[in-house]
């Protein structure tokens, strides 16, 4: 996973649930009026990335203060990684929100299947 950052506390980002923001790396589309604009072109931020233990190191220090994860990008679901990183999440015990433009139907169908 590309994970190029996380917002450590929202309460906005998963309506009703006290959750952190995890931001992934590359989009499909580019709309002029992105409020993520730098999370766009992938290759651009790669250096910036944290590592998945950075990450989950992060969300056990929380346990006990969240209760859920946002995912949002850029498109998370160009991320490979992303089925197993939203299993590791909810084996933590957190909550999964995903945000997505909706053009990979396929790939969203086969999560919400999964239970992710």
């Amino acid at each position: 996973m590309k994970v190029t950052g996380i917002q450590k506390l929202t309460l906005l980002d998963y309506p009703g649930v006290v959750a952190c923001t995890v931001f992934t790396a590359g989009c499909n589309f580019r709309c002029p009026f992105c409020h993520n604009a730098m999370l766009v072109l992938p290759e651009q931020i790669d250096d910036e990335c944290l590592t998945d233990d950075e990450v989950f190191g992060f969300l056990k220090k929380r346990r006990g203060v969240l209760d859920g994860v946002a995912v949002t990008g850029g498109e998370p679901l160009l991320q490979p990684g992303l089925p197993r990183f939203l299993e590791r999440v909810k084996e933590e015990g957190y909550a999964v929100k995903l945000d997505t433009n909706g053009s990979f139907p396929a790939r969203l169908k086969e999560l919400v299947c999964g239970g992710l």
